[in-house]
């Protein structure tokens, strides 16, 4: 499968061409736009995205975290399981930082990290 390549939320043109991404790139930028979205904030599809809430609230802890990270890589492909998984919080900048490693069922792994605030 193919998509449009998108390099800091902006469509990535080459030498007058539009870059396309497709096999475990496009996965992982899914995955990361998926994981960016507020559950229920896309009009077209109120499903996509995960509760930003529980990375954000006061209580959150590191497993509530990685529910919510598995059900978004889950809404990309099912064949994903967290392998690494790190959640730290700076509570100065108010920012939730996640980095996690992610094994599909045939082997092939992606990593991905993400900030909050």
């Amino acid at each position: 499968m193919k998509g449009l390549k998108i390099v800091e939320g902006d469509v990535s043109i080459t030498d007058g061409s539009i870059d396309m991404a497709e096999d475990t790139e496009l996965e992982i930028q899914t995955m990361k736009t998926v994981l960016r979205t507020n559950r229920g904030e896309d009009a077209f599809d109120a499903d996509e995205g995960i509760n930003l809430r529980q990375l954000l609230s006061k209580g959150v802890t590191a497993d509530m975290v990685k529910t919510q990270i598995k059900n978004g890589i889950n809404q990309v492909n099912a064949d994903y399981t967290i392998e690494d998984f790190n959640y730290s919080l700076d509570k100065i900048t108010r920012t939730a930082e996640i980095k996690f490693t992610a094994r599909k069922t045939n082997g092939a792994s992606v990593s991905i990290s993400n900030s909050y605030n």
